[in-house]
């Protein structure tokens, strides 16, 4: 139970931080792409090569989990890393128009 927290803050924690640090610094955004894809791949790879029967070493605590938390913990880093990079990409300003009804500069 206790793991299962754990791994939701670091989820939870990584896609606040990358919202509020690009926002106050845009040079960060290749930062947190790279994050966020690096999520996405681990998630990707604990999923396929667990679904072989093996395991990686340095993310063996993620299976003191058990079964349904470390496989929702692996699903929650693939759609996590997708979020990441997703809102460290997005660029408000560019929805202006829509909502003011001027013209984007």
């Amino acid at each position: 139970m206790i793991m299962q927290l754990v791994g939701f803050l670091i989820l939870a924690s990584t896609i606040y931080f990358s919202t509020t640090t690009v926002e106050k610094n845009p040079k960060l955004r290749t930062f947190w792409t790279i994050v966020g894809c690096l999520m996405f791949f681990t998630g990707a790879l604990c999923l396929i090569v667990n679904s072989v029967g093996l395991q990686i070493g340095f993310l063996m605590w993620i299976e003191l989990m058990g079964v349904l938390g470390s496989f929702l913990f692996k699903i929650g880093l693939i759609f996590g890393g997708i979020a990441v990079v997703i809102l460290a990409n997005h660029n408000p300003e560019a929805y202006d128009e829509y909502f003011d009804g001027k013209k984007y500069q």
